[in-house]
């Protein structure tokens, strides 16, 4: 899936350099929509947050601007702004270690079940899986 995400932008890239870089912030924003919504790609909060600040850094989309509040929501309380990603996964956002304990342990589909199949699939594909635990780190 990685090698899909990388073609995925460097024909973005493409595109832009083609249409001029008025569109590099929308463009960067749809991205930011297509991880937030596993559109294409595997759906993944933090590659949706970082493509969504990059468009409202380098391009200052209006588009952008409008779902970053959206794109940086704690995936177990939906407030914002959740700077903290689980280490294991990085796949996920949190606002505070609170929830991420609490969606770890939650009765319906816990994210340690999560957790634990994306470290068992990046191991067979040959990548090292991340330290471990519901342990977080403070977001780029």
């Amino acid at each position: 899936m990685e090698k899909d995400a990388v073609h995925g932008v460097s024909l973005l890239r493409q595109i832009i350099a083609d249409k001029g870089n008025t569109m590099i912030g929308d463009a960067q924003s749809s991205l930011a929509s297509c991880y937030a919504t596993g559109n294409g790609v595997e759906a993944d909060t933090v590659q949706a947050a970082m493509w969504c600040q990059r468009g409202v850094d380098g391009g200052r989309s209006q588009l952008a601007i409008q779902n970053l509040p959206i794109i940086l929501k704690c995936d177990f309380c939906g407030t914002t702004p959740a700077r903290q990603v689980c280490s294991r996964c990085v796949q996920v956002r949190y606002c505070e270690a609170r929830c991420q304990r609490g969606h770890w342990n939650r009765e319906t589909d816990p994210h340690k079940c999560h957790c634990r199949r994306r470290a068992a699939e990046a191991s067979v594909d040959g990548a090292a899986p991340g330290r471990g635990g519901a342990s977080s780190t403070s977001a780029p």
